[in-house]
């Protein structure tokens, strides 16, 4: 291929705008060694670095820490001319830089995603399949959702891709767990009027697309405007050693 071609394509793939909403997300398998740790946390805005060293275990914290690290590596990849240095906490501790750029950032077992978009906001989570008391979280749930878990056949698959939904929709509305409650998934399936997957968090309606990253876990983005997702896994190498 040659090479005007690949740069062509690459162009493409790490292109904002036209409603694409770029996914990057590694996996962590093992401890970082302490110099590396450090050498990232040192790199860090000094609320990110109180946040993480708030953290009683190593996995968390080196997961907060690397979705950073992801961040400021996706900022380069798509040509944003911001680092982290430029990231403010809102309301709701909720991290931003401005109206043009949105990002969001979540994590769980052992995988880390960023999500980026451009002149929208978008909201992203991720979760790990885990035996949890579902019957606990049921205020969370209109009739109709709850009813789908309970009949799914795999209660605690189709827990997480709801909670998914509706995390990743409190997640792009910037509120957090106070509304929570008020979120119901309106799927195309049921209203043949959607073009999309739509979820109503209070009065607002956010698009939503699932997203399978590998069995047993459930991930989902969410964005006040109809997207495109071009996603990207990185190896943690490609960090460590940049």
């Amino acid at each position: 291929m040659k090479m005007k071609k690949l740069q062509n394509i690459l162009n493409q793939k790490y292109k904002l705008g036209n409603n694409n909403i770029h996914i990057f997300y590694i996996h962590q398998t093992e401890k970082l060694a302490e110099a590396v740790f450090e050498k990232f946390l040192f790199q860090l805005p000094q609320f990110f670095q109180q946040e993480i060293n708030a953290y009683k275990h190593w996995e968390s914290a080196q997961a907060s820490l690397l979705g950073k690290i992801l961040l400021s590596h996706a900022f380069k990849q798509l040509n944003i001319n911001y680092s982290l240095h430029d990231i403010q906490i809102g309301i709701k501790d909720r991290p931003y830089i401005n109206d043009e750029i949105d990002f969001n950032i979540s994590h769980s077992g052992k995988y880390i995603a960023v999500a980026i978009v451009e002149n929208a906001r978008v909201g992203i989570d991720i979760e790990t399949h885990r035996e949890l008391n579902v019957q606990l979280f049921r205020k969370y749930f209109d009739d109709n959702e709850w009813n789908e878990i309970q009949t799914s056949g795999n209660s605690i698959k189709a827990f997480f891709e709801f909670w998914t939904i509706k995390e990743s929709a409190i997640k792009c509305d910037g509120r957090g767990v106070e509304i929570l409650s008020k979120t119901h998934v309106v799927s195309s399936k049921q209203n043949q009027l959607l073009s999309a997957d739509m979820i109503k968090c209070d009065v607002t309606m956010f698009y939503y697309q699932q997203i399978a990253i590998e069995t047993n876990y459930s991930c989902c983005i969410c964005s006040n405007d109809d997207f495109k997702i071009n996603l990207t896994q990185l190896h943690l190498s490609v960090l460590v050693n940049a």
